[in-house]
């Protein structure tokens, strides 16, 4: 029976995704995906990337990975000058990142369904379908959505007052049981059809992963998955 891994937030943290991939038991059919934001704030951000293509890791899109893209057009508009304006890995990652790699950031899928278990970076937003018709609004809102309001609309991380509910806590399954990252968290966000697994790695925390089987029929268990962790080897951030 071969399983789906999911992998939360790296930015950058290698040693420690090497770690929890030894952990994880994997098999050789298994299917090893990355819930985005591999790239930035950690200490070994692109060789992240290549470490993942050389060992054929899927990954969707996360807001880092969009962010990267962004820059990387405007440098080539504005040319050395505009690096002043960057954190001191942003700007290294432009320095050293290739076209080519760039090329395959903006192939990214914003999702990835595998016959009832949904990946994505950040949250969905009730109401919304995921299918090709994602316009750029829905993407963006994929990448970085955390907390609701009362009126059930999404609002910035840092906006306190105005918290309602996390996202995953009013998700009803619509789309699959959803594995997503985004926002760290002490322990893994388990909700009755989502979990959180970006528990801080690059902040000093833990780096997780949810491992699921995979039936015969190839639906897969979504209701009995394991979550595995690391932890940081340091506060890579402050």
């Amino acid at each position: 029976m071969k399983s789906i891994v999911v992998y939360g937030d790296i930015h950058g943290c290698l040693d420690e995704f090497k770690a929890l991939r030894a952990k994880a038991n994997l098999k050789p059919n298994d299917i090893e995906i990355s819930v985005g934001d591999f790239l930035n704030k950690g200490p070994l951000s692109l060789e992240t990337l290549h470490y993942l293509r050389k060992h054929h890791i899927d990954a969707v899109m996360g807001n880092n990975e969009a962010k990267i893209i962004k820059l990387y057009k405007r440098y080539l508009k504005e040319g050395d000058s505009y690096l002043e304006s960057l954190r001191a890995h942003e700007k290294e990652t432009l320095l050293q990142i290739t076209e080519e790699e760039i090329n395959f950031l903006e192939s990214l899928p914003y999702f990835k369904k595998y016959n009832g278990l949904t990946i994505l970076h950040g949250g969905l937003l009730q109401g919304t379908k995921l299918d090709n018709n994602l316009d750029a609004k829905a993407k963006k809102q994929i990448t970085l959505l955390r907390f609701l309001n009362r009126s059930l609309a999404p609002i910035p991380w840092d906006d306190f007052e105005g918290r309602y509910k996390f996202w995953s806590e009013l998700y009803e399954g619509e789309e699959g049981f959803i594995v997503f990252g985004h926002h760290p968290f002490e322990q893994p966000k388990v909700d009755e059809y989502a979990v959180g697994i970006d528990t801080g790695c690059v902040y000093g925390g833990q780096l997780t992963a949810a491992k699921f089987k995979v039936k015969e029929s190839g639906k897969v268990e979504t209701k009995n998955y394991k979550l595995i962790s690391v932890d940081a080897a340091k506060d890579y951030w402050n």
